[in-house]
């Protein structure tokens, strides 16, 4: 069972029903059908053999969508890239799952490989650098994008009439399920080819979407430009990134239906979403569990979770065969969060246990910014963090060692990056220091380095300064 086989019910079932719509265009069930059996014939044809994988990297919109659904038709494993990915990044993701064809704006590019063995139900796979900021790629079966889709229908009363905005790549676990699970509820699915939020406020004031969902530096930039909110707007999912109260006040001001929901990639999205009427009572919160998932905060408020979406399987990296998700014995699948679950069951997240830097939605690991930096010649080496931004949640920020003779300069390091790591992973702030503390041993203070310039590096935007 796949996607595929859903959509061809739903196709099935309303064939006329309303399934994508673009700026100059719209797919109904039946059409978009038709449109993914076209792509799986080409598929094969390309050389792909059933099981193996299809990573896809396509700028947003309906040929996007059929491409993964046609992947899915022909049998194959997909994997859906975030398109903003660099050239570099893009062949880490496909060695990683050693991909048998890769699809771009380009065209198809064959490499035959067959790629790790993974359980029959797994269907897909999308890259997250994950707690432990190596990026690793998470295998997905259908059972878990289906409980997901059960639940959150649940969770907020959705219905066959929504019309939701699609703000999210499909290279990200919370445009991925919510593509998935418009096709299993048979709701429509509104496509921009990037996020400009003049288009979603558009679409937003004239009733063409009834939800949306969306990172924190999302909401910011709609709520610029929507100062009315229409009866039609019925709830705008939160997430990928803390929200800060003073952002979520004024999206309620705003009339906006805010719901705050806390996922992740291992968990096929949503794990708790607290619906705007609950969210309003309880600031801060990010709801209750959705159905069938139970969370508990563990040793040090380290958050677990357990329940019928957790992924199947990881491949750690290139070359590494697919591992079942770590969990203990009893199902339990601790998560990089600290946080909290109260006697009425709601869930406050409180931070990360880890160093990854969350900015925009994005996981970024800090030691991958790292060694990108220490590959310019002139760099001795580097420590980053993540220092609060409002807009952000966290901007990337780099401290950056010199090696002899002294030269290398920010800009020099904004420019070197800017070539290698896509834009949310490139440092926002940088400084240059004469030396980075280190122990005895040689190894880098780490802790100290962001205790004595995080404060500093909130405050001023990417520099070049010598201390």
């Amino acid at each position: 069972m796949t996607p595929a086989d859903d959509l061809a019910r739903r196709a099935a079932t309303t064939p006329d029903a309303t399934a994508l719509t673009w700026d100059d265009g719209c797919f109904t069930f039946a059409q978009l059908d038709e449109a993914a059996t076209d792509w799986s014939d080409r598929i094969r044809d390309a050389g792909a053999p059933p099981r193996s994988f299809v990573t896809l990297c396509l700028t947003p919109g309906p040929k996007t969508v059929a491409a993964l659904f046609g992947a899915w038709r022909s049998g194959c494993i997909a994997m859906p890239l975030h398109e903003g990915l660099t050239d570099a990044e893009v062949a880490h993701a496909r060695q990683t799952v050693n991909s048998a064809l890769h699809i771009d704006n380009f065209g198809f590019h064959l490499a035959g490989h067959r790629g790790p063995d993974v359980p029959r139900h797994v269907v897909a796979f999308l890259l997250t650098s994950g707690s432990s900021g190596a990026p690793r790629a998470i295998g997905l079966g259908h059972d878990a994008f289906a409980a997901s889709a059960a639940a959150v229908t649940r969770r907020l009363a959705l219905t066959p009439d929504d019309r939701w905005g699609l703000c999210l790549s499909i290279g990200h676990i919370g445009g991925l399920s919510l593509v998935v699970r418009a096709v299993m509820n048979g709701s429509s699915v509104r496509l921009w080819p990037s996020f400009d939020e003049d288009a979603v406020a558009r679409a937003v004031r004239a009733g063409d979407v009834t939800h949306l969902a969306v990172v924190p530096v999302m909401l910011r930039r709609l709520l610029t430009r929507l100062t009315e909110v229409p009866e039609t707007l019925r709830c705008v999912l939160v997430g990928g990134a803390a929200s800060s109260p003073a952002l979520l006040d004024e999206a309620w001001r705003a009339g906006l239906p805010v719901a705050p929901t806390w996922g992740m990639t291992e968990t096929a999205s949503q794990v708790a979403t607290a619906p705007p009427d609950q969210a309003r009572r309880f600031p801060g919160t990010v709801g209750r569990p959705l159905h069938g998932m139970e969370v508990r905060a563990g040793p040090g408020n380290v958050l677990a979770v357990r329940g019928p979406t957790l992924a199947s399987v990881v491949i750690a990296g290139p070359g590494r065969p697919a591992e079942p998700l770590g969990t203990d014995a009893d199902g339990w699948f601790t998560t990089s969060d600290i946080g909290r679950v109260d006697d009425n069951r709601l869930v406050w997240i409180e931070g990360r246990k880890d160093a990854i830097i969350v900015s925009g939605g994005l996981n970024v690991s800090p030691r991958e910014v790292e060694r990108v930096i220490e590959t310019l010649p002139g760099v001795a080496g580097a420590v980053v963090f993540g220092v609060p931004c409002e807009q952000w949640g966290e901007v990337v920020a780099a401290v950056v060692e010199p090696g002899r003779p002294a030269g290398v300069t920010a800009h020099d390091i904004e420019r070197h990056c800017r070539a290698r790591l896509a834009r949310g992973r490139q440092p926002g702030r940088i400084v240059v220091v004469d030396e980075l503390p280190r122990t005895r041993t040689g190894k880098v203070m780490r802790a100290q380095v962001a205790e004595r310039y995080g404060p500093e590096m909130t405050e001023t935007l990417a520099t070049d300064r010598h201390t």
